[in-house]
């Protein structure tokens, strides 16, 4: 089972995806979470201060640059898996492509990385849950694009592979700024050079908006999460716990059958 995870930029996707992990495998189940790399926000999250914040930038930096760069590596050595992700990665980038090159190709060789994840995702019998996979690449793609259109944004949801489960995360926008201004502060100057220039303006949930209606309309179920405060991202664990659990027990009644 594939869970998937979207929203606008400071909803919230990364600190929801561990705690509902915590949460599932404290139940019992198998979970392999993919998670967006930012380490000045893990370092944030976990409390180290075993090195100066200097030492800590440097390092964070050499890790978002080796571990792009060991990814590529390894889908070289499988050249008829990395030719179907170059192909999912070009199809994206003909529907919506970026309106500057830095964006582009930052942006295709995330999608190559992301199909690959997914294709191993894929033929897991375990749970892998991403905090951020195709739904929120053509958010950024829609948001970075040159002339983008509801048709454009449909067209590449179709081309698209489909999670199992898709989960909303959505938060004021306020504490959506907020958040991504601490995520700033967190960061070195040249750390924040890897990072989209994606903001937590109402344009962007205009556009998170339209997908979830075109999620809607397809028939695909979009669960709803917050994580506001620690009280809300309990909450809404429980509640996600619950659908998942029903989702559970209706495979395996399946299965049965």
């Amino acid at each position: 089972m594939i869970i998937e995870l979207f929203g606008p930029p400071g909803a919230g996707k990364t600190t929801f995806a561990h705690a509902l992990t915590n949460r599932l495998r404290e139940c019992g189940h198998v979970v392999e979470p993919t998670l967006s790399s930012r380490p000045a926000e893990r370092r944030s999250s976990t409390g180290s201060r075993s090195s100066s914040p200097a030492q800590y930038r440097v390092a964070a930096v050499a890790r978002r640059l080796i571990r792009p760069l060991l990814e590529m590596l390894s889908m070289a050595g499988h050249p008829l898996v990395l030719s179907h992700d170059i192909g999912a990665a070009a199809s994206l980038m003909r529907i919506l492509p970026p309106r500057n090159m830095s964006a582009a190709i930052r942006l295709s060789q995330y999608i190559l990385r992301l199909s690959r994840s997914w294709y191993y995702a894929s033929a897991s019998r375990h749970i892998v849950l991403f905090d951020q996979a195709f739904v929120q690449l053509i958010f950024s793609l829609a948001v970075l694009g040159r002339e983008v259109d509801e048709s454009l944004i449909a067209r590449a949801f179709e081309s698209s592979p489909k999670a199992d489960v898709l989960i909303r995360l959505d938060a004021p926008q306020e504490l959506r700024a907020a958040r991504l201004q601490h995520r700033e502060r967190q960061q070195g100057a040249i750390e924040r050079l890897f990072e989209l220039d994606v903001t937590a303006n109402d344009a962007s949930v205009r556009i998170i908006d339209q997908l979830h209606d075109l999620l809607r309309n397809s028939g695909q179920l979009v669960l709803h999460a917050s994580s506001l405060d620690r009280r809300s991202l309990g909450e809404s664990v429980d509640y996600i716990e619950r659908q998942l659990i029903v989702m559970f027990k209706g495979e395996r009644k399946a299965m049965a059958s």
